[in-house]
């Protein structure tokens, strides 16, 4: 295809993202993150001070993406991600997603891989804000509905990784048992990039021909998801898990 938009500028504007990127872990890890543990000695402040570093590091990340040109974006329905104690659920078709997410709602927990436990940008980040590990099914959705039960808003994807373009969505239930659990309605984000970036299994280098455009719808999902007239039971679960897929898989096409 031929390259269009200023490739090799935003190429270019793609490495310094990037860059930056592993440069702010350090230096929430070994500058901003260790003085918390001094100032707020009550752990639950000292989350969610943390949170808000996130939170305001992640939008300065994606704001400098948008000014450089690196792609533009629109997100509707911005305003009820406000809200606390949400369920957040969204398909997952870019590495950034969960970055676009965290830096618009409040208070976010989100359920992230267990090696960035161990990854020396990011184990600060994900330590300090008490964000929770894939590493046990079971206790994620227990971890997970008490952070809802707090009034803390979760992020999940429910496909528990990126999706592939081309292939039907694999959805797990481990975001239904948690909204059977919690009995909070989820609130679904609908993600579309186009012309795709920064995919499963293609290097942050591999960037698109033209500049791409996320697009964010956010809906409530009350009506989708009846919890009151179901149990936490297998059969419900995956009730659910097939609602979710047959949504996502739709406003993803549409």
């Amino acid at each position: 295809m031929k390259r269009t938009d200023r490739y090799w500028l935003r190429l270019l504007a793609t490495a310094t993202a990037f860059s930056l990127f592993g440069l702010g872990g350090l230096v929430l890890r070994f500058v901003l993150f260790p003085p918390l543990r001094l100032i707020y000695r009550d752990p639950a402040v000292r989350q969610r001070k943390a949170r808000d570093i996130v939170q305001g590091a992640f939008r300065t990340f994606i704001g400098f993406m948008h000014i450089t040109g690196i792609y533009t974006y629109r997100i509707a329905g911005e305003e009820q991600l406000q809200r606390p104690g949400q369920l957040v659920l969204a398909n997952h078709p870019s590495l950034i997603d969960v970055v676009f997410l965290i830096s618009r709602i409040p208070n976010a927990n989100c359920i992230v891989k267990a090696s960035l436990f161990r990854n020396p940008f990011m184990r600060g980040a994900v330590t300090t804000a008490g964000y929770i590990p894939n590493d046990d099914p079971e206790k994620i959705i227990a971890m997970a509905a008490a952070s809802l039960e707090r009034g803390e808003s979760v992020v999940l994807f429910p496909e528990g990784t990126r999706s592939v373009p081309g292939r039907a969505m694999r959805l797990q239930r481990g975001a239904a048992y948690m909204a059977l659990r919690s009995k909070v309605a989820p609130t679904l984000v609908t993600i579309r990039c186009n012309p795709p970036m920064l995919m499963k299994n293609v290097p942050w280098y591999s960037i698109p021909a033209s500049r791409p455009h996320f697009d964010f719808v956010v809906s409530a999902g009350e009506q989708l998801i009846p919890l009151k007239e179901l149990q936490e039971t297998p059969l419900a679960a995956r009730k659910i898990t097939n609602q979710l897929k047959t949504y996502f898989t739709e406003e993803c096409a549409a």
